[in-house]
């Protein structure tokens, strides 16, 4: 749907990358920072219209407590029409201040485009790009081939650790668009074949096929270079095992952001899954995701003092969902992508809570007071009640119906 924008937006990231030195984590804080900056005057909009509110917040107060007790559907009604009456006339809309946080879903998932395909939209390598990518997809499933054929299941701490990994290598052999061809044996052991497939690497599929070229171009030396040190790459069949695709890849390397920080690539998914130990560093990212949405729904609440309020009188930004749930939800939603949409998330939320405090103190939203609220009461009671319409009908009094 926004596949249009992901080129500019591309743009966008690779500037951030340039200024950030290629460092992945530093140039999403760049990239979070210029889209408040441009979203900035939207803000500015939202804050006027939460000051709007605040100013006839008594009015709509002494409206509730008019209709306080009844709660039947025409009464209700009623009252929903006459708070509405009272909107329009003080020109005010209630869904004025929404629109920033509609424009940042889009850009979420723009974002996440451009990440899921670091090698389209994080780095020009070289000026035939897509025959750089099908050559190395095909050269891995074979090397991933070779490598499952290389373990020695012995030195694995079990059976399960050794079936999961192979596991693992077939994913990634099928992400690269390998289908099945038969099995082969090695040493007794039967391993499924797989060759690449052109025909088999959609739209869909390359978008995986783009994250395993570019993790195994990140840390596929020092994954081998572990198993070898650690007994799990069989000796007898090292000689066999190609390690040329390592070398010819390290080149390229460079020219990638780096997305690794400290144990943690923000080019994988957070994953619960017992089987990927490696990854349990990335639950930082669900967590921060969390602890930034529920600290910046907090203060939001405490700045804008409560002034909006939904149709039933709740104040947006109270209660246990928004504070707790909503957060909860966003922190979800990063098990879906990659870690680095969930370290923007984490970014956005830290700017956005000091552009809250910046506009919370150059454009202060008036707190609502007693005294406001009991003048609103009075002049509602002092308002005169509309008057009914008389409708004079003249007739002729021979006429037979005027009596």
């Amino acid at each position: 749907m926004f596949n249009f924008l992901n080129v500019p937006f591309s743009y966008l990231m690779k500037g951030c990358l340039f200024i950030a030195q290629n460092n992945y984590l530093w140039a999403l804080l760049l990239f979070a920072l210029i889209v408040e900056v441009l979203l900035l005057p939207l803000s500015i909009k939202q804050q006027k219209s939460q000051i709007q509110m605040a100013k006839i917040k008594p009015k709509e107060i002494a409206i509730r407590e008019k209709y306080k007790g009844r709660n039947d559907k025409v009464t209700q009604q009623k009252m929903s029409m006459e708070i509405q009456e009272m909107y329009q006339q003080s020109g005010y809309n209630p869904f004025s201040g929404c629109l920033p946080l509609l424009i940042q879903l889009p850009i979420i998932l723009i974002l996440f485009n451009i990440v899921r395909q670091p090698v389209t939209y994080g780095a020009r390598l070289i000026d035939d790009q897509s025959k750089f990518e099908s050559d190395y997809y095909e050269e891995l499933v074979v090397f991933y081939q070779e490598e499952k054929e290389a373990l020695d299941k012995s030195a694995f701490e079990s059976e399960a650790d050794y079936n999961a990994y192979i596991t693992r290598l077939e994913t990634y052999q099928k992400e690269l668009g390998a289908k099945e061809n038969g099995t082969v044996e090695v040493n007794g052991t039967e391993f499924k074949n797989y060759v690449f497939d052109e025909s088999g690497l959609t739209k869909a599929k390359k978008t995986s096929a783009e994250i395993v070229l570019v993790r195994f171009m990140n840390d596929g030396r020092e994954n081998v270079e572990n198993l070898i040190e650690e007994g799990k790459i069989n000796q007898e069949l090292n000689e066999d095992f190609n390690l040329e695709i390592i070398d010819e890849l390290e080149e390229y390397k460079e020219k990638l952001p780096k997305y690794r920080v400290g144990p943690v690539s923000l080019v994988e998914t957070p994953d619960m899954s017992p089987e990927v130990k490696e990854n349990y560093w990335l639950l930082i990212i669900p967590l921060l995701v969390f602890l930034t949405s529920f600290f910046t729904t907090k203060l939001t609440r405490k700045v804008s003092g409560n002034t909006q309020t939904d149709a039933n009188g709740n104040p947006v930004g109270g209660g246990l969902f928004m504070e707790v749930g909503m957060p909860l939800i966003s922190a979800m939603f990063t098990f879906m992508f990659s870690a680095a949409v969930g370290a923007y998330w984490v970014w956005r939320s830290l700017i956005g809570m000091g552009k809250t405090v910046i506009l919370a103190k150059a454009m202060p939203i008036p707190q609502v007071t007693e005294e406001q609220i009991a003048a609103a009461k009075r002049e509602l009671k002092a308002k005169p009640a509309k008057k009914k319409k008389v409708i004079t009908i003249e007739v002729d009094e021979d006429d037979d119906s005027y009596d």
